[in-house]
């Protein structure tokens, strides 16, 4: 039987302090799926490495998006009459 990870052991291995792994958990966060052992959260490595596997796809998937967007984050205030226009769809230009 495989070792299962502590706390510890998972905070170490994702690069995390163990109070982040204690949080996420708390808050039902992004973690992998824990499994209770009494009152204490165990978590079993072919888990751990398919929920990394999981987040890597995500990311792959999601570079190109923000890429292309870059140039029209929003920007915080009052919008220029130019994106009030264009929001109210009387604009062909954009």
């Amino acid at each position: 039987m495989q070792q299962l990870f502590t706390p510890q052991t998972l905070a170490d291995y994702l690069g995390l302090s163990v109070q982040t792994v204690y949080n996420r958990l708390s808050r039902s966060d992004d973690l992998p799926l824990a499994i209770s052992i009494g009152r204490l959260p165990r978590w079993r490595p072919q888990d751990v490495e398919a929920w990394l596997a999981k987040k890597a796809d995500k990311v792959q998937t999601q570079v190109v998006a923000p890429v292309l967007l870059e140039c029209h984050k929003r920007r915080r205030g009052r919008p220029t009459k130019h994106e009030q226009i264009v929001a109210r769809g009387r604009y062909e230009g954009s």
